[in-house]
C-alpha cells in the first residue's frame, strides 16, 4: 500500500508552506526517517522525513510551490510495489490536491480576502465607514 507524505502543520497559526527543495527524485528508494523535502514557513525552515521506507513514486507539486497544510506533496510505494503503477494512479494529483487551484500550486500570490475586496470596493463608492467616537475627535 503507498503512503501519501502530506504537508506538515508546524504551528497554531500556520496555514502553508513553500516546497524549497527535494532531496530525492522520483524512482529513488527511501529509507524512514530519511529527509525527503524542505519546506519554508514565516518562521521556519525544515526538513521533513520519509514517513515510511520505499521508492518516491511521485512528487506532487513542483520546488517553489506554496501548499496548504494536509494536502499531499508526494507518494512513497512501499517494497514490492510498482512505483510507475502507484504514480500513474495519482496522475497528475489533482485527486489529492484537495482542490487547490492551479496558481496556488504555482506558488502564486494568494487573493484578498473577500472582506478586504468589498471594503476598497465600499470605499471607492464614496460610501460611509463605521468611526468610533474617538477616531472621530482626532
Amino acid at each position: 500500500m503507498s503512503v501519501e507524505v502530506t504537508m506538515p502543520k508546524f504551528g497554531l497559526t500556520m496555514q502553508e508552506g513553500t516546497i524549497q527543495r527535494y532531496f530525492k527524485a522520483p524512482g529513488q528508494s527511501v529509507q524512514a526517517g530519511e529527509p525527503l523535502y524542505e519546506v519554508e514557513t514565516e518562521k521556519v525552515l525544515y526538513e521533513v522525513e520519509a514517513p515510511a521506507a520505499g521508492t518516491l513514486a511521485a512528487a506532487l507539486y513542483p520546488e517553489g510551490a506554496t501548499v496548504e497544510c494536509g494536502v499531499v506533496v508526494a507518494i512513497i510505494a512501499e517494497s514490492g510495489e510498482d512505483a510507475a503503477a502507484v504514480a500513474a494512479r495519482y496522475g497528475d494529483g489533482a485527486a489529492v490536491r484537495g482542490g487547490v487551484p492551479a496558481a496556488k500550486a504555482a506558488g502564486a500570490p494568494p487573493r484578498a480576502s473577500a472582506a478586504a475586496a468589498s471594503s476598497a470596493a465600499a470605499d471607492d463608492a464614496g460610501a460611509r465607514r463605521a468611526i468610533s467616537p474617538v477616531a472621530r475627535k482626532l
